[in-house]
């Protein structure tokens, strides 16, 4: 008899903007702070690690989501440049300019 091999269980990869905003190391930590979820279209946008996929099954993911394609549309020289994540679907519409400052300071964090 051999004894069965374990698959190793694949981790996904970590947060990364949420954690340091809000202390909060899980999305499903995070869709528990409706405050906190304000930050989960820039999460999704600037980490293409996370699986995000996983997830859209929840309203707030899918909402977030949407939200970081526009964004990527709008900005997808610079994203890609900057953090290299899969691409999203072009969207077209107009972005929240209120948000923009919200978002530089985010690329910002990511770039360093």
């Amino acid at each position: 008899m051999h004894p069965q091999k374990q698959k190793p269980s694949r981790q996904p990869a970590p947060l990364r903007i949420i954690p340091f905003y809000t202390g909060l190391q899980s999305l499903e930590a995070l869709r528990c702070h409706p405050a906190s979820l304000r930050l989960l279209w820039l999460e999704i946008l600037l980490n293409g690690d996370f699986p995000w996929e996983d997830h859209r099954h929840h309203s707030e993911v899918e909402a977030a989501y949407q939200k970081a394609a526009l964004w990527y549309t709008h900005y997808k020289t610079m994203i890609d440049g900057l953090v290299g994540r899969p691409p999203f679907e072009e969207k077209t519409g107009k972005i929240d300019e209120r948000e923009i400052r919200k978002f530089q300071e985010a690329v910002n964090f990511v770039s360093d």
